[in-house]
């Protein structure tokens, strides 16, 4: 890999032409990093100003997105339309109980400087300068002396936990990309890659019902439809493609509600009550609003509830009735049942009692 041997238990070092040039990458993140490159190039367009006013281009970038998001989409995509070199530390060096925490991070940060050009990739800002730790001071004194502008080295960091980061690091960042969970674009592309030859399926439908799943999510479960084998005649229905879903066994770990039906499951035990009185939705409200729900169409509430209580994909269906009855996601997967049988119970009789009259 071209690794200096003094550093080769803290770093790794890869040239543009080791970069894959096939990847399947979060869109989002790619046009990310193409707008950076725009950056890159109108410095260069204006270096010598900025050096006449003693400006300089620090050229350091922070990546925040959910767990799961394709931060790596962003150095790659870099690494190859510079092109540039990738340094990347090595958690397991750096983090090594026997080593020096804090020298690990001055030799990558030294040898990013002795290969400029260069970019060095931070992965898991949050593990490697923690908040209030020895190694956020040593870390923010090194990114203060690494710039584009006279060392030639571009720092691009990610994080999941930005609260577990110094805010005084996190101001030393130039740029700062957020990145919002997987868009739609950004899952119609990874099937569409993964999935191009598969004409018994509807890559859009599937990227519709796979909203608010992660971006590992999604590339996990596109290589799950794509080890399965194709099925014959018409294209399949929305049913067959859920049920298709399904059958993947992959973790929809993006979504909030997935996760919690988990460990909900897992627990083995009732989860605690929460209030019964909150400050959006009353007591006695809710109880309103739920009959309501069933009056209008107690199927489609009864399965709806079922869809969140078990951590399901979210159909476009679902949403559009969520939309309008959003009280449905208050509570506990047990207050959403009881309601909704309390809820039925007065109906029946109020129904019983206007065919009476």
């Amino acid at each position: 890999m071209g690794e200096d041997k003094d550093f080769i238990e803290t770093v790794t070092l890869t040239t543009p032409e080791q970069v894959p040039i096939e990847r399947v990458s979060q869109y989002s993140v790619v046009n990310f990093a193409m707008e950076f490159l725009q950056v890159l190039k109108r410095y260069k367009v204006l270096e010598t100003k900025m050096e006449e006013r003693g400006l300089e281009f620090g050229g350091r970038v922070l990546l925040i997105g959910p767990p799961g998001s394709d931060f790596g989409a962003f150095p790659h995509f870099l690494a190859r339309e510079v092109p540039i070199k990738i340094i990347r530390f090595k958690l397991e060096g750096v983090l090594d109980e026997n080593i020096r925490s804090n020298d690990a991070l001055r030799e990558g940060f030294e040898f990013a400087r002795r290969n400029a050009p260069a970019m060095l990739y931070v992965e898991k800002l949050e593990a490697l300068a923690p908040r209030n730790s020895v190694n956020s001071i040593v870390f923010q004194d090194e990114i203060k002396n690494t710039r584009w502008s006279r060392e030639e080295v571009v720092t691009i960091a990610a994080t999941t936990r930005p609260a577990d980061v110094d805010r005084e690091l996190l101001s030393i960042f130039n740029r700062t990309y957020l990145i919002e969970g997987t868009s739609i674009e950004d899952r119609i592309r990874v099937f569409e890659q993964v999935l191009k030859e598969r004409d018994d399926l509807d890559v859009s439908m599937i990227a519709e019902l796979t909203d608010g799943w992660g971006f590992s999510d999604v590339n996990h479960l596109a290589m799950s439809i794509f080890m399965q084998e194709e099925s014959k005649g018409e294209e399949m229905s929305r049913e067959e493609v859920e049920e298709l879903i399904e059958k993947s066994r992959v973790g929809a770990f993006g979504d909030s509600n997935f996760l919690a039906g988990i460990v909900r499951k897992t627990k083995g035990s009732r989860q605690p009550d929460i209030r019964k009185l909150s400050e959006e939705y009353p007591d006695d409200f809710l109880d309103q609003l739920y009959l309501m729900a069933v009056g209008e169409d107690y199927t489609e509430t009864q399965r709806v509830i079922e869809v969140l209580n078990e951590g399901l994909p979210l159909s476009a269906k679902d949403r559009e009735f969520l939309s309008r009855h959003s009280f449905l996601l208050t509570g506990t997967a047990e207050d959403r049942l009881t309601r909704l049988l309390r809820a039925k119970k007065s109906s029946d009789r109020l129904h019983r009692i206007m065919g009476r009259q």
